[in-house]
């Protein structure tokens, strides 16, 4: 029986070639994004796996209760609170503590950003990082570091015995390379510096169980102890605790017991989480592929139904011969399951196409391990998947009736004449337009943070990284060269991050006003055609000065009235420098575009530089690059040369291109989908109407005519589609624009050019299709009954 079935399906496909090619595709594209999804849950699952202790460590995390009764959980606790637990408990083996520091690091007379720690020596105990070269650290004043990070710093030379230099950190010893491994953790590092135990109050500030936000606290239990063990312990110094909190918002303090077999996903949103993937975030990524998949099904639905009348024929005859309705079913699910298994092997191949992509590898599925049990999902999960899209259609066509079709009677209603196959139609194109509008406001914006106006000069400027390089030498050697206009330099290029600190207009003044500070050389305004408001330059020549240039913002924030009456007057950096108003710059987006126009301190402090901007006169662009990086290469011939043009640098930044591909790689396969249902089902309906096409020709009916007629319902299907995804897209793209404070507008340009693509795709289906039929011959038509 199972054979019969088998060369039914088989004959069935073969015999409707286009439509099973539909489905085959629309399934494969679906289930190629749901084993992404699945791909990236396993890896979520997988975490932390290579631990040999894993089944034994905890991490704790604490729930912050305040008066007025609110409750936050917080993934780091206080940092007494690991001494605590391995002092006065014997059940636990082991803890320790882990700080994020921040902060450039120096080493090499290199000052680069890394992900920075500074752990307990106990933390190489609990945890199994193998070790590539060296050995971790024993006591302060040390440090390990990533195989990457001993690249970017050190090259090939041997990183071990050199000294890394941090803000808030002793000069530390490397003493070992930790080895890149592809297995994923929820703690990812650069560097992890040893922790002082003595000087534990230079990161808790002296505030001790008061400080909750800065330290996480692991905990390596006995062999046989059970998890309610450690929880059992944890309310007593809960509230021990509570009871010593200095006065204010926080009532009391709740620890809990969280297993590392269990940190990812993560089931709750915790403050100061660490790198684990969310719940929440895997639960959208499979609803994606899932939404995917239904469209893909509704195909499969619609194309079945479609030929409802084909088959009823075929039901009634099976029934008539003595055939019972389970194995009806069976042979529609058989053909079901062989279309999701040729589907699976197409999936393969668009997997193994869309896995290089930078998106997929950093997002998705980077350091999953495929082995079997990760196919056997995939094997099951498109089983699954063909059933229950045949479900439907095996049952619908299985209850036929021998009576009900010589009547004709397949009337598939939902509501009032409404039939299942346009709802589908409707969802399907729904679906799709509503993405598009995302994906293209996506776009838009992206473009716009791009290539949008900064208010400073940033086309025909070079960027270039001074690493090693003194900032007085390469400008000297920079500036003799013909169309080179300007050169200056900062400490952090704009569009980038940059520092903050708390200033002052008195220096004993309570209240400060958080500013961005950079750093910068002489010449600086010119170089970046900054306008001045009011005041003066900064000297082209200067030391480490005490005169400063702010913005416009930096006036109003800081109460110095208007822009004139700022100049001259003092303010404090960090209590401790006072410093002159030079003069002031008209406001300019230094930031993201995320960013409202924050209050700006430009400071002459050539130590600071990092960077160097090198203004170039047109026409001279390339001729000045290539003499720029032969200069470099020769001060210093170690590094490569990464100088870029700052509008570059920006785009880079803020254009996000391998995101947008990934969307725009789902929204191509949620259209194709759409548009080979609508031509599966304008096929079938042309086809058989094709002898009512003869008839109304040879009756004199022109060929416009019959195009419209055979095209008008599809249309009107589509103009539904547009009617429901057009507002509901509006919707959904001011919702992610909400998020910037300099954004673009949604106008006619995104939804009639969305619109625009919806029609344009199905108006060729349908009018390819129906041209064919009204151009036929009727004598043809009229012949073949």
């Amino acid at each position: 029986m199972l054979q019969n079935y088998f060369k039914i399906a088989v004959r069935s496909i073969w015999k409707h070639r286009l439509f099973s090619i539909i489905n085959i595709f629309g399934l494969a594209s679906g289930l190629m994004v749901c084993f992404l999804a699945i791909a990236h849950i396993k890896g979520a699952l997988d975490y932390d796996n290579f631990h040999t202790n894993r089944d034994r460590i905890y991490r704790i995390i604490t729930d912050v209760h305040t008066k007025e009764d609110d409750k936050t959980a917080f993934a780091t606790t206080p940092l007494p609170l690991a001494e605590t637990l391995k002092k006065d408990y014997g059940f636990v083996e082991n803890s320790a503590r882990i700080v994020r520091t921040y902060g450039e690091v120096l080493g090499n007379e290199k000052r680069l950003d890394f992900l920075t720690f500074a752990v307990d020596a106990s933390f190489f105990q609990i945890f199994g990082y193998p070790v590539a070269q060296g050995h971790v650290p024993t006591r302060p004043g040390t440090a390990v570091i990533s195989q990457q990070t001993a690249e970017k710093l050190f090259g090939k030379k041997d990183p071990i015995g050199q000294v890394l230099e941090q803000d808030g950190i002793a000069p530390s010893i490397i003493t070992g390379v930790i080895a890149d491994t592809t297995s994923r953790s929820h703690l990812r590092f650069d560097i992890l510096f040893a922790l002082p135990k003595d000087k534990m109050n230079l990161f808790d500030e002296g505030k001790g169980w008061n400080e909750y936000g800065k330290s996480y606290t692991y905990v390596l239990v006995k062999q046989g102890i059970l998890e309610y063990q450690l929880q059992n312990i944890l309310p007593a110094i809960s509230k021990r605790e509570s009871a010593g909190l200095a006065p204010g918002g926080i009532k009391s303090l709740g620890f809990r017991a969280q297993p590392l077999t269990r940190i990812s996903p993560a089931m709750e949103e915790l403050m100061n989480s660490t790198y684990e993937a969310q719940l929440s975030g895997l639960t959208v990524e499979m609803s994606v592929g899932l939404v995917t998949l239904i469209m893909a099904a509704f195909n499969y639905i619609n194309l079945t139904l479609a030929r409802s009348m084909s088959r009823a024929r075929e039901v009634g005859i099976r029934k008539t011969s003595g055939a019972l309705r389970w194995q009806l079913l069976g042979q529609f699910m058989a053909e079901s399951v062989i279309l999701s298994l040729l589907a699976l092997g197409l999936a393969y191949i668009m997997l193994e196409l869309v896995k290089p992509m930078a998106f997929v590898q950093q997002w998705l599925i980077g350091g999953v391990v495929w082995d079997w049990k990760l196919w056997a999902s995939f094997v099951t999960f498109s089983i699954a998947a063909g059933l229950l899209a045949g479900l439907i259609p095996a049952k619908v066509l299985s209850n036929f009736q021998p009576a009900e079709v010589l009547r004709s009677r397949n009337g598939l209603k939902i509501i009032r004449g409404i039939s299942l196959r346009k709802t589908l139609i409707v969802l399907q194109f729904s679906i799709s337009l509503l993405a598009m509008i995302a994906l293209v406001t996506m776009m838009r914006q992206q473009y716009y943070m791009a290539t949008g106006d900064y208010g400073f000069q940033n086309k025909n400027v070079l960027n270039i990284p001074l690493n090693n390089i003194p900032y007085e030498r390469l400008s000297n050697e920079i500036g003799k060269l013909a169309g080179v206009e300007h050169v200056s330099g900062i400490s952090e290029p704009f569009g980038h991050h940059g520092a903050t600190e708390r200033i002052k207009t008195k220096r004993a003044d309570e209240n400060t006003v958080t500013s961005f500070i950079f750093d910068v050389a002489p010449d600086f305004t010119k170089t970046l055609k900054l306008t001045l408001v009011a005041g003066k330059d900064l000297p082209e020549k200067f030391t480490a000065g005490h005169q400063i240039l702010i913005n416009e913002e930096a006036v109003k924030k800081f109460g110095l009235g208007d822009s004139k009456s700022a100049v001259g007057k003092s303010i404090w950096l960090n209590d401790s420098t006072e410093v002159e108003i030079s003069g002031v710059v008209k406001d300019f987006r230094f930031k993201s575009f995320n960013w409202e126009i924050k209050p700006l301190i430009l400071r002459p402090e050539i130590p600071g530089l990092r960077y160097m901007h090198v203004a170039v006169a047109s026409g001279s662009e390339d001729r000045v690059l290539a003499e720029t990086e032969k200069i470099y290469t020769k001060l210093n011939s170690y590094e490569t040369f990464e100088g870029k043009w700052f509008d570059d640098f920006l785009y880079e930044r803020h254009a996000h291109i391998d995101d947008i591909s990934f969307m725009a790689l789902l929204l191509g396969i949620s259209f194709s989908i759409a548009c080979l249902g609508l031509l599966g089902m304008v096929t079938y309906n042309t086809q058989t109407r094709i002898r009512e096409v003869g008839i109304r020709k040879v009756m004199g009916a022109e060929v416009a005519q019959i195009i419209w007629l055979l095209s008008r319902d599809f249309v009107k299907l589509l103009s539904i589609a547009g009617a429901i995804a057009l507002p509901l897209g509006y919707l959904a793209g001011y919702a992610f624009l909400m998020n910037f404070a300099y954004h673009i507008n949604i106008g006619f340009e995104t939804l009639g050019l969305c619109f625009g693509v919806l029609l344009l795709l199905g108006g060729l289906i349908i009018s390819t299709r129906t041209y064919k039929a009204a151009t036929g011959n009727p004598v043809e038509a009229l012949g073949n009954e």
